[in-house]
């Protein structure tokens, strides 16, 4: 707690700053993985199978990484995990710029890169508007993870193809590594990590010694009023595993699209410039997604959980055999739209069903079991491209388990903590 509290709420900054850090820190570096792909195949020799490899590498070392990083964060505070991460994700992209083979994409944008993502990006991000917003979380978060698509849209649609034109991928690569080496900057100087860090609360509650606000009394009560939640504590309901199945089942489209959707939609016909404006769309639909999330602070984020899933489900579906241009945009606004504001329901959900005191912990550990099942996608989606000759099979699959998920999602319920009141657990805030 600092002795001179700055006397306006800083809560709306640090969300702007959490969603400039994760737009610049990610988006980039994903996107253009996928959009460099074939030039990056045509020159190393790679085939869609090790393609397909190196991006399940990178996402089952960010995802596994997911514990680490929440520890880390109590320990030496967001901004110096983000800033850590992000140098960390300079020397991969550079590194990846002078790439000559499978093996070096797999170190440096396998390995590297995933370790640079999970410490700079997705957990602290979330992690930094949970910890600043109780009341107005689904659009805090909501903010902050809009930050991917708003940087998406022109990495798709101009950065990527654009760098093809003038250079080549490898320079692409240097330009990445240099964004890195700002958001590294940005973090360390100007995140906060917790309101108390600055001696305020959430929602820009009364200071300490006041009466206390709702944040406080969340953190009390915990979201069942008999206790507060921790890792093991939620690890123990079955509602923890179900929403780790709905975060598969969301998920692993988008990272499908990203690696081979421009080889699909080529595949049935489109130019490359009409594949950059295609994908280019799906991510700026999946901004309006994740600002449509907001509805989460007004209605049940479990059922708005559900009905995303549906729409996202008829977007893969659609994506099968888009032979037109109305059909791909239309399936890619769906795809878009569904995986836009899922990915802020899932992270409200948790919130909303565990609170925030252990938040990055719980997410965290999430992240870590998802991360051995969904980064393997990839991997087998090329194992059935170069079996079937396409990537049909795959779209379809995808598409029936949103469907499925969509209505797990339905009947979801929050958790009770149990039958009789527990002492919360003795945490320290983290500084910063």
């Amino acid at each position: 707690m600092t002795s001179n509290p700055p006397r306006r709420f800083l809560g709306w900054q640090m969300v702007g700053l959490g969603s400039v850090c994760y737009g610049f820190g990610i988006s980039p570096m994903y996107y253009s993985w996928g959009f460099f792909l074939p030039e990056m195949q045509q020159d190393l020799g790679l085939n869609d199978t090790q393609s397909g490899l190196v991006f399940s590498v990178f996402n089952y070392l960010y995802h596994l990484l997911g514990p680490v990083v929440g520890m880390a964060m109590g320990r030496y505070g967001i901004r110096s995990v983000m800033g850590f991460g992000s140098v960390v994700a300079v020397l991969a992209f550079w590194l990846l710029s002078r790439a000559d083979s499978f093996v070096d994409c797999l170190l440096a944008y396998g390995v590297l890169g995933g370790v640079a993502i999970g410490l700079s990006t997705i957990l602290p991000a979330q992690t930094l508007a949970s910890n600043w917003f109780v009341r107005f979380r689904s659009r805090a978060i909501g903010l902050v993870l809009a930050g991917g698509a708003v940087v998406g849209i022109p990495v798709n649609a101009y950065f990527a193809p654009g760098i093809l034109r003038v250079a080549d991928w490898r320079a692409g690569w240097l330009v990445i590594a240099g964004v890195s080496a700002a958001v590294a900057v940005i973090a360390v100087l100007f995140v906060r990590g917790t309101p108390e860090s600055v001696g305020q609360q959430p929602d820009g509650g009364p200071a300490r010694g006041e009466a206390a606000g709702a944040a406080d009394e969340e953190e009390r009560s915990g979201p069942s009023g008999l206790g507060e939640w921790t890792a093991p504590l939620a690890m123990r309901t079955h509602q923890f595993y179900v929403l780790i199945a709905l975060s598969i089942a969301y998920g692993v489209p988008w990272g499908i699209i990203t690696v081979y959707g421009r080889k699909h939609l080529e595949a049935l016909g489109f130019t490359t410039a009409v594949v950059g404006a295609i994908l280019g769309v799906r991510v700026a639909v999946s901004l309006l997604g994740r600002l449509s999330a907001f509805v989460g602070d007004y209605m049940s984020p479990q059922r708005l959980l559900g009905i995303v899933l549906l729409v996202e489900g008829v977007g893969c579906a659609g994506l099968v055999n888009a032979n037109t241009a109305l059909v791909a945009y239309a399936s890619v606004v769906l795809v878009g739209l569904g995986f836009g504001c899922a990915y802020v329901c899932i992270p409200v959900v948790y919130s909303s069903f565990y609170g925030r005191r252990a938040f990055g912990t719980i997410i965290g550990t999430r992240f870590a079991i998802t991360g051995l099942i969904s980064p393997a996608a990839p991997t087998i989606a090329g194992l059935l491209s170069d079996w079937s000759g396409s990537h049909t099979l795959t779209f379809w699959i995808m598409a029936a388990c949103c469907l499925a998920g969509a209505f797990v999602a339905f009947g979801l319920h929050a958790p009770v903590l149990g039958a009789r009141p527990i002492q919360p657990v003795a945490t320290s805030s983290p500084g910063s």
